[in-house]
């Protein structure tokens, strides 16, 4: 008995997240996301070493 409502609760809770990761309002939150990992732009105020492509050690913040 314990475990058939420890499941309908399991299920209920993956439903309700399930739902609440399609709304419309964050797609595109989960878009950007989801180009990270192949974004090849360079952040604003970041650049890049010429010769091992990794963020230059001298790099500053912009305004400081």
């Amino acid at each position: 008995m314990i475990s058939g409502i420890v499941t309908s609760l399991l299920l209920l809770l993956f439903i309700a997240l399930w739902a609440w990761a399609w709304q419309p309002r964050l797609r595109r939150g989960f878009d950007d996301a989801a180009r990270l990992a192949v974004d090849d732009a360079i952040p604003a105020g970041e650049r890049r070493d010429a010769h091992t492509d990794a963020p230059a050690a001298d790099a500053k913040e912009p305004g400081a």
